[in-house]
């Protein structure tokens, strides 16, 4: 029993003793744990981006100093700590302030189309807006990118956005600090530093180039002329020109202004046509018309030429004098060019010349049905030309269902016609214009869809070697080498003239411009002031 006592002895003095040990371990690892440094001491370097770019754009500075001016970084919460005074631990949240980019670009390209749509429609005309490929001219995309931009980076405090990764930490005690941890947390921080180290010119330049990517062109658009207005909108005066150069015009034609109207068709003047001595370009070029006008030697006399693209066919008009039928109101060419706004004029078919002959329509009505004498020449809604023959239509009924289906808005009563679809289609006998003899001749001429051709073929100067004047065949072979798919022929003589911006242009037979009745012209369909 004695025994017994003493072994329950030993083993309580044991326990007791074991006890001690562990207290003594815990209240002397508790005080060590105590004896841990703050986090203050913590070593955040890793965070601290690399030294300052030195941005050499205004957008690459104000991208950097955005940066800049969010990139923070906080502990959040308490620090907890772990390990003894050998392994010593702690773990803290660490909350980072960063721009985001996303956010700030998000609808940036929106805006800037809002921005550029704008300006496309208060440009004058779209090459002002648009360079030749119809993309929106660089310099006003980076514009209309900085101004946009450069407003929202101005409030960088709305584009933040905050990211917290739980960091673990290592006592280094012989660097008497804390050091992060090499783990995933510590990594995804890092790169989040490293967005800001980026080159800012070329983050700029990135942004520039996604959002302009996105941009659409935004054209204009114009209503046809009314078919009833006696003259159309006034032209503006800063789009006419006169050159000597042909690198000038040809630099004109690569704009996408008359890319759009050209829409791909062959041209027949060039740069390398030879121009009659002494003479010059002249052009006219907005959003709905393009005209060019030369002259050259033809059939050893004065050829001026003028090629017309417009965007609509209700561009290509009528004018007769007094604006009623059969008025004695006559007028030049130069004074219906003058009064009707026309860009191109030239004289018609003389339609009240002491003569009854052809079809003659106005405003879609006939006004005068002589079939038998001459071939007629019908301009439709769409701005085409279409033939009747000499007794094609035997009653007015035949050739009235014959506008209707066509949609007709009014004729010329001259002829003969000279080229049909393609097809040299000029007769040997006409009883109008004395065909075999020498005059000045006139004729209008369909190249392609809105693509005409005007030529009037006149004498030079007396004594001059061009002192000649044109047969019909020779007026029909030089708009046969120009390309016409259609060809008629104008009234010729003194009515042979051509009037661009309100002047006429070529020499008149017997040397002076006489008042017809009528004239073809070229209009603007851009809105005065637009």
């Amino acid at each position: 029993m004695k025994t017994i006592r003493i072994l329950f002895l030993l083993l309580l003095l044991t326990g007791l003793a074991a006890l001690g040990v562990i207290g003594g371990r815990y209240v002397r690892d508790k005080a060590a744990l105590e004896r841990i440094p703050a986090l203050q001491r913590a070593d955040f370097s890793v965070l601290k981006p690399a030294a300052a770019p030195n941005p050499e754009t205004e957008l690459g500075q104000a991208l950097y100093q955005a940066r800049m001016a969010v990139w923070q970084w906080e502990e959040t919460g308490e620090a907890r700590y772990d390990g003894g005074p050998a392994d010593r631990s702690a773990e803290q949240v660490l909350t980072v302030c960063t721009l985001n980019v996303d956010a700030l670009t998000a609808g940036l390209a929106e805006e800037m189309q809002t921005t550029l749509s704008a300006q496309a429609q208060a440009a004058l005309r779209s090459d002002e807006v648009y360079d030749g490929d119809g993309h929106f001219r660089e310099e006003l995309c980076r514009e209309a990118f900085v101004q946009a931009l450069t407003a929202r980076l101005a409030q960088a405090e709305l584009f933040e956005q905050r990211r917290s990764e739980t960091l673990s930490l290592d006592w280094r005690p012989e660097k008497a600090t804390w050091e992060a941890r090499e783990d995933e947390a510590l990594r995804r921080l890092r790169s989040l530093r490293e967005e800001q180290e980026r080159d800012p010119d070329a983050e700029a330049e990135q942004l520039y180039q996604g959002a302009a990517a996105a941009l659409q062109p935004v054209w204009k658009s114009y209503e046809p002329l009314e078919e009833t207005a006696t003259s159309g909108p006034a032209p503006n005066p800063a789009f006419f020109g006169e050159t000597q150069d042909p690198a000038e015009l040809a630099a004109l034609l690569d704009c996408i202004t008359a890319k759009r109207l050209i829409k791909g068709q062959t041209l027949v003047w060039n740069p390398e046509l030879a121009l009659f001595p002494g003479s010059s370009l002249r052009y006219y070029l907005d959003d709905t018309i393009l005209v060019i006008v030369w002259q050259e030697v033809e059939a050893q006399a004065v050829g001026t030429f003028a090629e017309v693209f417009v965007a609509d066919g209700s561009q290509l008009r009528r004018k007769i004098s007094g604006d009623e039928l059969f008025s004695f109101a006559f007028e030049t060419t130069s004074e219906f060019c003058q009064n009707t706004n026309a860009v191109l004029a030239v004289g018609g078919d003389f339609y009240h010349h002491a003569r009854e002959c052809g079809i003659c329509v106005y405003q879609r009505q006939i006004c005068r049905f002589d079939p038998k004498t001459c071939d007629t020449c019908y301009i439709t809604t769409e701005g085409d030309l279409l033939f009747s023959y000499r007794d094609q239509f035997e009653t007015r009924e035949q050739a009235a269902r014959f506008l209707e289906e066509n949609d007709v808005l009014f004729s010329v009563a001259f002829g003969p016609v000279l080229i049909d679809d393609g097809v040299d289609v000029t007769p040997e006998r006409y009883p109008w214009g004395e065909i075999d003899d020498t005059y000045a001749r006139s004729a209008l001429g369909l190249l392609g869809e809105h693509h005409y051709l005007t030529m009037n073929i006149n004498c030079g100067s007396p004594g001059s070697e061009y002192y000649y004047l044109a047969t019909l065949r020779q007026a029909a072979d030089a708009m046969l080498a120009r390309g016409c798919v259609k060809a008629y022929t104008l009234d010729g003589g003194q009515t042979a003239t051509t009037a661009f911006r309100g002047e006429l242009i070529n020499p008149v037979q017997f040397g002076k411009e006489k008042p017809i009745s009528d004239v073809i012209y070229f209009a603007t369909a851009v809105p005065e002031g637009k």
